[in-house]
């Protein structure tokens, strides 16, 4: 075969791979876009379901992972609480990057304490935090679990309350290959995290905790506040503080403000954030 046929063959594959690459990066480039979503109106009421009736000695659950952990929010909850004269009594069971799958697999060894937790005590509440990405995903990840987990938190004559969490500071931002990165805008992360929580919890007929819409509450009122640890995942101890004001708000049905436990906060600081958790309805 003639060198310049071949030069021709070689010119032609080269061709269609191109063609087929470019497809590929227009199609899931052209994905992207179709799915970008709307940011929500974060300042709107959200008509939570309040308890009935409040427990001034609650028995607590926390799961969760480190977003949980982090600043140690099950003690400062039960901290600003007695500062009130509340007397809950909070038990935590919690490991890094879990996610609520894991939580509801009795194979799984943290799973396997949750099953023993619910089967064989009672708790009035039992705080249910998923992990961050998967959090965005809903349906296929997300609600299969927590439907199994209310299902036995009812079982145990408890109460599920959804804590949903915050959005990384920056956002999403993903290369999928050179050239072409996965986006998303911590409004719209924040978005889906906050749609798929209030879905299941409206689904479940649960109580919802909504510390991600705190946070770009408190991001948008006192942006001097930093919410986020270094790593823009994990909360600061302001933006556990505030996590820990939205759950006294949701599970006494009573505004924080005025409280005098501020933890590791100034009075002024403290002051703020629990203003932005009593504007939580």
């Amino acid at each position: 075969m003639k060198s310049s046929t071949v030069k021709k063959i070689v010119i032609v594959i080269l061709g269609v791979l191109a063609a087929i690459l470019l497809g590929g990066y227009l199609l899931i480039s052209g994905a992207i876009k179709k799915n970008r979503i709307q940011p929500m109106d974060f300042t709107q009421d959200l008509n939570l379901k309040k308890p009935d009736p409040v427990k001034e000695q609650p028995f607590v659950l926390f799961l969760g992972n480190s977003l949980t952990y982090y600043n140690d929010l099950p003690s400062v909850f039960t901290l600003l609480s007695q500062s009130a004269g509340y007397m809950p009594e909070v038990y935590e069971l919690t490991e890094g990057s879990y996610r609520l799958q894991y939580f509801a697999d009795r194979e799984d060894e943290v799973g396997s304490q949750v099953y023993d937790a619910l089967e064989n005590y009672t708790w009035d509440y039992v705080i249910l935090q998923e992990q961050s990405v998967t959090a965005t995903m809903g349906e296929d990840v997300m609600y299969p679990a927590a439907r199994t987990l209310d299902a036995m938190v009812r079982q145990a004559q408890g109460e599920s309350v959804f804590f949903m969490t915050w959005a990384f500071k920056e956002g999403i931002n993903i290369k999928l290959f050179p050239g072409l990165n996965y986006k998303e805008t911590r409004a719209e992360m924040q978005t889906k995290i906050a749609d798929n929580y209030m879905n299941i919890a409206k689904e479940l007929d649960a109580m919802l905790a909504p510390a991600g819409i705190a946070f770009m509450r408190c991001s948008s009122q006192f942006p001097e506040i930093e919410l986020w640890d270094e790593d823009g995942n994990h909360p600061s101890p302001a933006g556990t503080y505030l996590s820990a004001c939205v759950l006294y708000k949701v599970l006494y049905d009573q505004s924080p403000e005025g409280l005098e436990y501020s933890g590791e906060l100034d009075p002024q600081t403290a002051g703020k954030l629990q203003l932005i958790a009593a504007g939580i309805k």
